[in-house]
Protein backbone atom coordinates (compact mmCIF):
# COMPACT_ATOMS: atom_id res chain seq x y z
CA UNK A 1 0.00 0.00 0.00
CA UNK A 2 2.84 2.33 0.48
CA UNK A 3 2.82 5.35 2.53
CA UNK A 4 -0.62 7.06 4.13
CA UNK A 5 -0.98 10.83 4.32
CA UNK A 6 -3.99 13.19 5.70
CA UNK A 7 -5.02 16.18 4.10
CA UNK A 8 -7.85 18.60 5.23
CA UNK A 9 -11.06 18.03 3.86
CA UNK A 10 -11.41 21.81 3.49
CA UNK A 11 -7.96 21.85 1.91
CA UNK A 12 -8.85 19.48 -0.75
CA UNK A 13 -11.57 21.23 -2.07
CA UNK A 14 -9.87 24.63 -1.79
CA UNK A 15 -6.98 22.82 -3.94
CA UNK A 16 -8.72 21.30 -6.22
CA UNK A 17 -11.37 24.70 -6.94
CA UNK A 18 -8.14 26.90 -7.67
CA UNK A 19 -7.34 24.02 -10.27
CA UNK A 20 -10.55 24.12 -12.28
CA UNK A 21 -11.22 27.68 -11.72
CA UNK A 22 -7.90 28.29 -13.83
CA UNK A 23 -9.55 26.53 -16.88
CA UNK A 24 -13.23 28.10 -16.44
CA UNK A 25 -14.95 25.81 -14.25
CA UNK A 26 -18.05 27.56 -11.77
CA UNK A 27 -16.51 27.22 -8.29
CA UNK A 28 -20.10 25.64 -8.21
CA UNK A 29 -19.23 22.79 -10.79
CA UNK A 30 -16.29 22.51 -9.19
CA UNK A 31 -17.58 21.93 -5.61
CA UNK A 32 -20.01 19.19 -7.28
CA UNK A 33 -16.98 17.00 -8.63
CA UNK A 34 -14.73 17.66 -6.11
CA UNK A 35 -17.41 16.22 -3.21
CA UNK A 36 -17.64 12.66 -5.56
CA UNK A 37 -13.76 12.59 -5.78
CA UNK A 38 -13.53 13.14 -2.28
CA UNK A 39 -15.96 10.93 -1.53
CA UNK A 40 -13.98 7.52 -3.33
CA UNK A 41 -10.56 8.92 -1.59
CA UNK A 42 -12.59 9.13 1.93
CA UNK A 43 -13.61 5.19 0.79
CA UNK A 44 -10.17 4.01 -0.29
CA UNK A 45 -11.52 4.14 -3.99
CA UNK A 46 -8.66 6.12 -5.22
CA UNK A 47 -9.00 5.20 -8.71
CA UNK A 48 -11.94 7.37 -9.07
CA UNK A 49 -10.62 9.92 -6.64
CA UNK A 50 -7.96 13.03 -6.95
CA UNK A 51 -5.61 10.63 -9.13
CA UNK A 52 -8.37 11.34 -11.98
CA UNK A 53 -7.81 15.58 -12.02
CA UNK A 54 -5.16 15.62 -14.81
CA UNK A 55 -5.11 12.78 -16.81
CA UNK A 56 -9.18 12.95 -17.22
CA UNK A 57 -10.59 16.27 -16.37
CA UNK A 58 -7.76 18.68 -16.80
CA UNK A 59 -6.67 17.01 -19.61
CA UNK A 60 -9.61 16.70 -21.84
CA UNK A 61 -10.97 20.52 -20.90
CA UNK A 62 -7.22 21.41 -22.43
CA UNK A 63 -8.25 19.46 -25.09
CA UNK A 64 -11.90 21.10 -25.57
CA UNK A 65 -13.55 17.33 -24.85
CA UNK A 66 -15.12 18.74 -21.61
CA UNK A 67 -17.23 21.86 -21.70
CA UNK A 68 -15.97 23.16 -18.53
CA UNK A 69 -19.47 26.20 -18.83
CA UNK A 70 -22.01 23.82 -20.51
CA UNK A 71 -25.62 24.56 -21.02
CA UNK A 72 -27.56 22.20 -20.13
CA UNK A 73 -31.28 21.87 -21.35
CA UNK A 74 -34.40 20.02 -20.27
CA UNK A 75 -34.87 18.00 -23.31
CA UNK A 76 -37.93 15.84 -22.30
CA UNK A 77 -39.99 17.07 -19.65
CA UNK A 78 -42.45 14.29 -18.59
CA UNK A 79 -44.31 14.45 -14.91
CA UNK A 80 -41.84 11.36 -14.01
CA UNK A 81 -39.63 11.24 -16.92
CA UNK A 82 -37.33 13.92 -17.59
CA UNK A 83 -34.11 14.09 -19.81
CA UNK A 84 -31.30 16.50 -19.74
CA UNK A 85 -28.88 17.80 -22.37
CA UNK A 86 -25.22 18.14 -20.74
CA UNK A 87 -23.59 19.90 -23.48
CA UNK A 88 -20.12 18.34 -23.18
CA UNK A 89 -20.25 19.50 -19.46
CA UNK A 90 -18.39 17.68 -16.63
CA UNK A 91 -20.08 14.47 -15.76
CA UNK A 92 -20.34 14.33 -11.83
CA UNK A 93 -22.04 18.21 -12.39
CA UNK A 94 -24.68 16.96 -14.73
CA UNK A 95 -25.37 13.46 -12.89
CA UNK A 96 -25.66 15.09 -9.34
CA UNK A 97 -28.10 17.61 -11.20
CA UNK A 98 -29.57 14.53 -12.50
CA UNK A 99 -30.12 12.49 -9.53
CA UNK A 100 -31.16 15.65 -7.27
CA UNK A 101 -34.20 16.19 -9.90
CA UNK A 102 -35.22 12.46 -9.56
CA UNK A 103 -35.15 12.57 -6.11
CA UNK A 104 -37.41 15.94 -6.25
CA UNK A 105 -40.14 13.64 -8.77
CA UNK A 106 -40.29 9.97 -6.50
CA UNK A 107 -40.74 12.59 -3.32
CA UNK A 108 -43.68 13.84 -4.62
CA UNK A 109 -45.16 11.13 -7.48
CA UNK A 110 -43.03 7.65 -5.85
CA UNK A 111 -40.81 7.52 -8.65
CA UNK A 112 -38.31 9.85 -10.57
CA UNK A 113 -36.54 8.37 -13.73
CA UNK A 114 -33.91 11.51 -15.78
CA UNK A 115 -31.44 10.69 -18.12
CA UNK A 116 -28.57 12.56 -19.08
CA UNK A 117 -27.29 12.49 -22.81
CA UNK A 118 -23.77 13.95 -24.01
CA UNK A 119 -22.03 13.64 -21.11
CA UNK A 120 -18.52 12.66 -19.60
CA UNK A 121 -17.23 10.27 -16.82
CA UNK A 122 -19.30 11.02 -13.73
CA UNK A 123 -17.05 9.59 -11.26
CA UNK A 124 -18.10 6.61 -8.74
CA UNK A 125 -21.95 5.13 -9.62
CA UNK A 126 -22.72 4.78 -6.02
CA UNK A 127 -22.28 8.08 -4.93
CA UNK A 128 -25.73 9.06 -6.55
CA UNK A 129 -27.62 5.71 -5.70
CA UNK A 130 -26.41 6.72 -2.47
CA UNK A 131 -27.90 10.83 -2.36
CA UNK A 132 -31.19 9.09 -2.77
CA UNK A 133 -30.71 6.69 -0.19
CA UNK A 134 -29.58 9.54 2.10
CA UNK A 135 -33.44 10.74 1.37
CA UNK A 136 -35.15 7.73 2.66
CA UNK A 137 -35.70 6.57 -0.86
CA UNK A 138 -33.73 3.25 -3.16
CA UNK A 139 -31.61 4.97 -5.50
CA UNK A 140 -29.99 3.35 -9.10
CA UNK A 141 -27.60 4.84 -11.39
CA UNK A 142 -26.27 3.20 -14.76
CA UNK A 143 -23.79 4.91 -16.82
CA UNK A 144 -22.21 3.59 -20.08
CA UNK A 145 -18.59 4.01 -20.83
CA UNK A 146 -15.80 3.18 -23.82
CA UNK A 147 -15.15 -0.22 -24.85
CA UNK A 148 -13.29 -3.14 -23.51
CA UNK A 149 -15.84 -5.88 -23.26
CA UNK A 150 -16.69 -7.92 -26.26
CA UNK A 151 -19.74 -10.21 -26.91
CA UNK A 152 -20.16 -13.42 -25.56
CA UNK A 153 -18.68 -15.17 -28.84
CA UNK A 154 -17.12 -12.31 -30.67
CA UNK A 155 -13.46 -10.94 -30.54
CA UNK A 156 -14.25 -7.34 -31.40
CA UNK A 157 -14.79 -5.24 -27.88
CA UNK A 158 -17.99 -3.21 -28.72
CA UNK A 159 -19.36 -2.50 -25.01
CA UNK A 160 -17.92 -0.62 -21.54
CA UNK A 161 -17.94 -1.92 -18.52
CA UNK A 162 -21.00 -0.10 -17.70
CA UNK A 163 -20.63 0.68 -14.18
CA UNK A 164 -24.32 0.75 -12.35
CA UNK A 165 -25.13 1.16 -8.38
CA UNK A 166 -28.26 0.43 -6.28
CA UNK A 167 -28.11 1.83 -2.53
CA UNK A 168 -31.13 1.57 0.01
CA UNK A 169 -31.54 3.43 3.10
CA UNK A 170 -30.96 1.19 6.44
CA UNK A 171 -30.83 0.66 10.09
CA UNK A 172 -27.24 1.39 10.06
CA UNK A 173 -25.10 4.15 10.13
CA UNK A 174 -24.47 3.71 5.78
CA UNK A 175 -26.61 2.73 3.07
CA UNK A 176 -26.60 -1.13 1.65
CA UNK A 177 -25.02 0.07 -1.33
CA UNK A 178 -24.05 -1.73 -4.48
CA UNK A 179 -21.84 -0.73 -7.21
CA UNK A 180 -20.20 -2.75 -9.93
CA UNK A 181 -18.26 -2.92 -13.18
CA UNK A 182 -19.39 -5.49 -15.54
CA UNK A 183 -15.58 -6.07 -16.40
CA UNK A 184 -13.93 -8.89 -14.94
CA UNK A 185 -10.76 -6.59 -13.49
CA UNK A 186 -10.00 -3.05 -14.35
CA UNK A 187 -7.98 -2.74 -17.12
CA UNK A 188 -5.65 -0.35 -14.93
CA UNK A 189 -4.30 -3.37 -13.55
CA UNK A 190 -3.38 -5.23 -17.09
CA UNK A 191 -1.25 -1.96 -17.06
CA UNK A 192 0.32 -2.06 -14.14
CA UNK A 193 1.09 -6.07 -14.87
CA UNK A 194 2.88 -5.33 -18.57
CA UNK A 195 4.82 -2.24 -16.94
CA UNK A 196 5.82 -5.00 -14.38
CA UNK A 197 6.64 -7.82 -16.80
CA UNK A 198 4.53 -10.10 -14.87
CA UNK A 199 1.87 -11.92 -16.18
CA UNK A 200 -2.06 -11.94 -16.23
CA UNK A 201 -4.39 -14.81 -14.72
CA UNK A 202 -6.25 -16.87 -17.08
CA UNK A 203 -9.25 -15.67 -17.77
CA UNK A 204 -9.02 -11.39 -17.86
CA UNK A 205 -8.32 -11.21 -21.50
CA UNK A 206 -8.30 -12.47 -24.95
CA UNK A 207 -5.97 -11.66 -27.68
CA UNK A 208 -6.86 -9.73 -30.80
CA UNK A 209 -7.89 -13.50 -32.36
CA UNK A 210 -9.86 -14.17 -29.59
CA UNK A 211 -7.37 -16.97 -27.21
CA UNK A 212 -7.21 -16.72 -24.29
CA UNK A 213 -3.95 -15.16 -22.60
CA UNK A 214 -1.75 -14.64 -19.83
CA UNK A 215 0.37 -11.80 -21.71
CA UNK A 216 -0.48 -8.36 -20.46
CA UNK A 217 1.00 -6.79 -24.00
CA UNK A 218 -1.93 -9.05 -26.11
CA UNK A 219 -4.41 -8.23 -23.94
CA UNK A 220 -3.64 -4.19 -24.02
CA UNK A 221 -3.39 -4.62 -28.03
CA UNK A 222 -6.67 -6.17 -28.31
CA UNK A 223 -8.38 -3.89 -26.15
CA UNK A 224 -10.82 -7.07 -24.55
CA UNK A 225 -11.19 -7.22 -20.78
CA UNK A 226 -13.67 -10.45 -20.55
CA UNK A 227 -17.09 -9.73 -18.60
CA UNK A 228 -17.68 -10.83 -15.04
CA UNK A 229 -19.79 -14.26 -15.23
CA UNK A 230 -19.42 -15.02 -18.65
CA UNK A 231 -22.30 -14.52 -20.69
CA UNK A 232 -24.50 -13.07 -17.85
CA UNK A 233 -21.80 -9.91 -17.40
CA UNK A 234 -21.76 -9.38 -20.94
CA UNK A 235 -25.61 -9.74 -20.95
CA UNK A 236 -26.48 -6.78 -18.07
CA UNK A 237 -23.47 -4.59 -19.98
CA UNK A 238 -24.99 -4.77 -22.80
CA UNK A 239 -28.67 -3.86 -20.80
CA UNK A 240 -26.88 -1.18 -19.41
CA UNK A 241 -26.05 0.80 -22.70
CA UNK A 242 -29.42 0.29 -23.75
CA UNK A 243 -30.76 2.35 -20.76
CA UNK A 244 -28.18 4.50 -20.33
CA UNK A 245 -26.83 5.43 -24.41
CA UNK A 246 -29.86 4.19 -26.57
CA UNK A 247 -32.53 5.15 -24.36
CA UNK A 248 -31.14 9.00 -23.41
CA UNK A 249 -29.81 9.53 -27.10
CA UNK A 250 -26.17 9.29 -26.28
CA UNK A 251 -23.69 7.55 -27.89
CA UNK A 252 -23.73 3.90 -27.36
CA UNK A 253 -21.11 1.04 -28.05
CA UNK A 254 -18.05 1.41 -29.48
CA UNK A 255 -19.37 5.28 -30.53
CA UNK A 256 -17.74 6.06 -26.46
CA UNK A 257 -14.48 7.37 -26.62
CA UNK A 258 -12.15 5.74 -24.13
CA UNK A 259 -10.10 8.70 -21.88
CA UNK A 260 -6.69 8.01 -24.03
CA UNK A 261 -8.94 9.43 -27.44
CA UNK A 262 -8.99 12.77 -27.91
CA UNK A 263 -12.37 13.37 -28.87
CA UNK A 264 -16.33 14.36 -27.23
CA UNK A 265 -17.00 11.26 -25.29
CA UNK A 266 -20.80 12.08 -25.12
CA UNK A 267 -22.42 8.88 -23.17
CA UNK A 268 -25.45 8.62 -21.23
CA UNK A 269 -26.49 7.83 -17.65
CA UNK A 270 -29.92 7.15 -16.03
CA UNK A 271 -30.89 7.71 -12.30
CA UNK A 272 -33.81 5.99 -11.04
CA UNK A 273 -35.39 7.13 -6.99
CA UNK A 274 -37.91 4.86 -5.66
CA UNK A 275 -40.39 6.28 -2.55
CA UNK A 276 -40.02 3.47 -0.26
CA UNK A 277 -43.62 5.46 1.81
CA UNK A 278 -45.39 4.37 -1.41
CA UNK A 279 -44.66 0.64 -0.84
CA UNK A 280 -44.73 0.79 3.03
CA UNK A 281 -43.50 2.99 5.68
CA UNK A 282 -40.20 4.09 6.15
CA UNK A 283 -39.56 2.20 9.94
CA UNK A 284 -41.29 -0.59 8.74
CA UNK A 285 -39.13 -1.34 5.71
CA UNK A 286 -36.16 -0.46 7.78
CA UNK A 287 -37.03 -3.20 10.02
CA UNK A 288 -37.15 -5.91 7.38
CA UNK A 289 -34.11 -4.60 6.53
CA UNK A 290 -32.58 -5.05 9.47
CA UNK A 291 -33.54 -8.63 9.93
CA UNK A 292 -32.21 -9.63 6.57
CA UNK A 293 -28.80 -8.13 7.68
CA UNK A 294 -29.00 -10.10 11.19
CA UNK A 295 -29.69 -13.35 9.24
CA UNK A 296 -26.89 -12.61 6.52
CA UNK A 297 -24.06 -11.66 9.71
CA UNK A 298 -25.68 -14.67 11.47
CA UNK A 299 -24.68 -16.91 8.40
CA UNK A 300 -22.27 -19.69 9.08
CA UNK A 301 -18.99 -18.47 7.89
CA UNK A 302 -16.22 -20.62 5.35
CA UNK A 303 -13.30 -18.88 7.48
CA UNK A 304 -14.24 -17.70 10.79
CA UNK A 305 -11.02 -14.81 10.35
CA UNK A 306 -13.49 -13.29 7.81
CA UNK A 307 -16.64 -11.50 8.53
CA UNK A 308 -19.41 -12.21 6.11
CA UNK A 309 -19.72 -8.50 4.45
CA UNK A 310 -22.57 -6.22 3.10
CA UNK A 311 -21.99 -4.70 -0.59
CA UNK A 312 -20.47 -1.35 0.82
CA UNK A 313 -19.57 -2.17 4.17
CA UNK A 314 -15.49 -2.13 3.81
CA UNK A 315 -16.08 1.39 2.04
CA UNK A 316 -17.76 2.70 4.23
CA UNK A 317 -16.12 1.71 7.11
CA UNK A 318 -13.03 3.39 5.88
CA UNK A 319 -15.13 6.27 5.00
CA UNK A 320 -16.77 6.37 8.52
CA UNK A 321 -13.36 5.93 10.40
CA UNK A 322 -11.71 8.93 8.90
CA UNK A 323 -10.86 11.43 11.53
CA UNK A 324 -13.57 14.01 11.15
CA UNK A 325 -12.72 16.96 8.43
CA UNK A 326 -9.58 14.41 7.31
CA UNK A 327 -9.21 12.54 4.17
CA UNK A 328 -6.29 9.74 4.30
CA UNK A 329 -4.15 9.07 1.23
CA UNK A 330 -1.49 7.29 -0.09
CA UNK A 331 1.99 8.88 -1.43
CA UNK A 332 0.90 8.57 -5.10
CA UNK A 333 -1.70 11.35 -4.08
CA UNK A 334 0.49 13.26 -2.67
CA UNK A 335 2.67 13.19 -5.99
CA UNK A 336 -0.13 14.26 -7.80
CA UNK A 337 -1.03 16.69 -5.75
CA UNK A 338 3.02 18.34 -5.77
CA UNK A 339 3.03 18.19 -9.77
CA UNK A 340 -0.67 20.04 -10.01
CA UNK A 341 0.32 22.87 -7.82
CA UNK A 342 3.83 23.12 -9.17
CA UNK A 343 2.23 23.57 -12.80
CA UNK A 344 -0.72 25.53 -11.72
CA UNK A 345 0.47 28.18 -9.32
CA UNK A 346 -1.69 26.69 -6.34
CA UNK A 347 -0.84 26.63 -2.93
CA UNK A 348 0.35 23.15 -1.78
CA UNK A 349 -2.03 21.98 1.34
CA UNK A 350 -0.83 20.83 4.30
CA UNK A 351 -0.34 17.15 4.63
CA UNK A 352 0.85 14.78 7.46
CA UNK A 353 2.23 11.36 7.76
CA UNK A 354 -0.53 8.81 9.15
CA UNK A 355 -0.40 8.02 12.35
Amino acid sequence: MGKSYVIKTNEYMRMGRDLFLQFGVSEQHAESLLNNLLDADQKGIYTHGFHRIAPVYIRHIKQGNINPQPNFILVKDEPNIKIIDADNGLGAVAAEKAMHEAIRISQERGVGVVGVRNSNHFGTAAYYSEMAAKEDLIGLSFTNASPGIAPTGSSKPLLGNNPWAIACPSHLDYPISLDIANSIVARGKIRLAAAKGEPIPLGWSLTKDGKPTTDPNEALESGIILPIGDYKGYGIALMVDILTGILTGSNFADEVLSFETNGKRKCGHLFIALNIQSFMRIDEFKERIQILVEKIKAAPKLDERREVLLPGEIEWTKKLNQQEGTVKVLEPFVCDMKELCQEYGVELPDYQAAE
